[in-house]
Parts: C-alpha cells; structure tokens; sequence
C-alpha cells in the first residue's frame, strides 16, 4: 500500500495535516492545490477567528513546528485568518512542498480503463488507477494515483441569494453581488461606505458582515434572513466560544436597535440592475410582495461542495446535504447541535462505493455548517490508520 501514490486534492488545513501524515508514514503523495497554500483562508484573511489558535491546530502540526524551534501563539489565542495562515499553515506547506504542485487544479477524477457503471461493487474497479484530468500554466494533462484523499473544501462554491438557485437576474447582477467574507480584505470595505447594502444570511459569516459594515460612516444596512425569529443569529446556549457569543449578539444587538433594517422571514424573488443600483424584489410570510433599492448585495449564505468533480466516480452523497452519505447519516441524530459538541466520527463513515476514494474535511459535511478543523484532523488520522490497518489485513 505504501508503494502507491496518493493524491491529495487541496492544500487548506486538512489537506496540510494529510500531507504530514503521508510524510511522515512513508508514503508516495502529491498535493495538489489550485491557488497558493491555504488560498481560502488568506480570502478571509483580515477575519478574527472566535475559536482559538489551539483548536484549529493538529498536535502532529504543533510538534513538528516546535522540533523547528518555531515561535507559536499561545493555544487561547483569538487569530486572524491572516496570522493562523502565516503562524501554522503556511510552515507546514514549506515541509511538504517536494510533493506540493500549486497553481495546479484538478478538473476532474475517473478510472484508467473504466466508466462509471463498470465493475459495480466488484473489486475489480479498485484495481484500475485514479485518472486526474489538471490544469497548471502548462495547459491539461492527466496524472495517476492509486488513492484520492479530497480535501478541497468548500469555498469555492457559495450558495445563491435563492432558494436553492440563482434567482432570476443574479446573474446578470454579479458585479453588483459580493460572497462570503472576503469582502472584508484590505481595502474592499471602501466599495461600501455610504452604500445602501443589503446582507443575506442568517449565520456567523453574515454576523461577522454586518458588524463589520455597522462600523463604516455614512452605510445604510438591510439584513434579510429565511427565519422569522425575533432575532436573526439563535444564541448558542451556554456558549463556550466567548467571541463567538460577541459577535452574535453585537449582530442582533444592531438588529434590534434599529441600526441595520431586519427583514426576517424573507424570501427573493427577483434582483434588476436599475441605473448602476439594484432593485431587489422579495416576499414575506404572508406572500407579500415588496421592493427594495439597494447599491450592493453581500452573500452570506453558505456553500456547497463541487460534485462535478467526482462525476464519473462511484461516489455516494446525501441527497439533502450533500456530503459523504454514511457521515451524513450519522450526523442527522446531530441536526441542529451547537459544532463543538458533534463528535467525530471514524474513516467508516467516510468511505464511498468508489474504492481508494475519501472525502474529507468540509466537503465531507457538504452544505452542513457544523465543520471544525479539528475535525477534519481527526479524519485525516482516522483514514490513516484504517489504511494501515487494511495493509496488516493483506499481509495477514
């Protein structure tokens, strides 16, 4: 097994500790990573995180940058993304960067030698090597791997301002049509000072958005959240993460102070570009129709995993959430628990029909939120040692 090459699809955090696995273990890996070392997180960079430095770092991490004789934030620590990128995630990209292809992305996965309906459920499939299909400043080529671990995230695919879908005129809104946090970047706040925005999301991300929008001169804010709770972010009860309860109720303290307009239980309809501004068209929970003229819309509204990628692999997925299908059904006696008390669960749940094939990290959640990297750390080791486990098993 470890004379066999693995492709690591991915180099964020979780891809990072796989790769020390790999290292460390003895076996042939490549990571291969579309932008540079932790691309998503440095997007998000100016972001001070609400779980400390020591829970979104793996003790394999923490030793090998200590054997280095590395200075690290102390463990209750609260980092920006930048600093977490900088501190702990980009020294481990230095260790691993013989096997680390950046600027290198993986456009799709398949089997040497095989379709998707060949060799259903019959180890014959698992004989054939992964096929990948990339793309670098060379153009497209394919390589091959006996095993793919699938670390590439999430972030790349954010939700639509609709439900489920673009709603009609998103498209041709787009430049008008921020995502995620990366907004908050140096120097993109100045887009929205003085702007009329209107946030959608009814997370932390869209929390994070509106704090930060609040605090610009001369911004006019509407928040529309799906919910028709009095206050749009649901407290976490007894909540463990200090900054985590901050920032919820600094968000709905600007709620509910009249500061930001709430509009709750709130559905679009339709967005119109209207002379370089954009007409938002939306309903309430009686099915009223009501229009709103705003400069930007911020979308804070979740992502989802890239399953084009896996198209022509015997891969299983949650029809609801769209992550690993037995993880997913583990999760769902979860639904609704607070992230820090999901426990984790073995590379079991994370195999697919596809043999050699794992998902981990976000993805594995799909559009699930619940996702902590440490997680992601404890799948990466739980993958590892049931692949050793399989090796004795072979030799027995």
């Amino acid at each position: 097994m470890k004379g066999k090459n693995i492709a690591i699809i991915g180099a964020g955090p979780v891809g990072l500790e796989a790769a020390l696995f790999a290292l460390e273990r003895g076996y042939k890996f490549t990571v291969y990573e579309r932008g540079r070392v932790a691309d998503a997180v440095r997007q998000w960079g100016n972001v001070r995180m609400f779980s400390p430095f020591g829970m979104n770092t793996s003790s394999r991490g923490l030793t090998r940058l200590q054997v280095q004789g590395r200075r690290l934030p102390l463990a209750e620590e609260l980092l920006t993304g930048a600093e977490f990128r900088e501190s702990y995630l980009l020294p481990i990209g230095e260790m691993v960067k013989p096997h680390l292809r950046e600027g290198c992305r993986v456009q799709a996965i398949g089997r040497a030698r095989r379709l998707k309906g060949d060799f259903i459920g019959q180890p014959q499939r698992g004989l054939a090597p992964f096929r990948l299909l990339l793309r670098d400043k060379d153009g497209e080529h394919v390589e091959r791997a006996e095993m793919v671990l699938d670390c590439s995230g999430t972030l790349a695919q954010p939700n639509s301002l609709g439900e489920g879908i673009p709603v009609p005129g998103e498209r041709g809104c787009s430049a008008h049509i921020s995502r995620g946090l990366a907004i908050l970047g140096d120097g993109n706040l100045d887009r929205f000072a003085g702007k009329h925005v209107l946030a959608v999301g009814a997370g932390h991300s869209a929390a994070t958005v509106i704090r930060d929008l609040a605090a610009l001169d001369g911004t006019k804010l509407s928040w529309m959240v799906r919910s028709a709770r009095p206050v749009p972010i649901a407290e976490v009860p007894n909540d463990s993460l200090p900054e985590r309860l901050r920032l919820t109720r600094a968000a709905n303290e600007l709620a509910q102070s009249g500061r930001v307009r709430l509009l709750s239980g709130a559905s679009i309809e339709r967005v119109t570009p209207s002379n370089d501004r954009i007409e938002v068209r939306w309903s309430d929970p009686a099915s009223r129709t009501h229009s709103l003229l705003v400069d930007e819309i911020v979308a804070a509204t979740g992502f989802r995993p890239d399953l084009e990628l896996t198209r022509e692999l015997q891969v299983q997925t949650c029809w609801a959430t769209e992550g690993t299908y037995p993880l997913a059904a583990a999760l769902l006696g979860e639904a609704g628990a607070d992230c820090l008390a999901t426990p984790v669960f073995g590379a079991e749940t994370l195999l697919h029909p596809e043999p050699g094939y794992f998902t981990l990290g976000m993805k594995s959640y799909g559009r699930s939120a619940n996702f902590l990297l440490r997680t992601g750390y404890e799948q990466v080791a739980s993958v590892f040692d049931w692949l050793e486990g399989k090796t004795q098993r072979l030799r027995q």
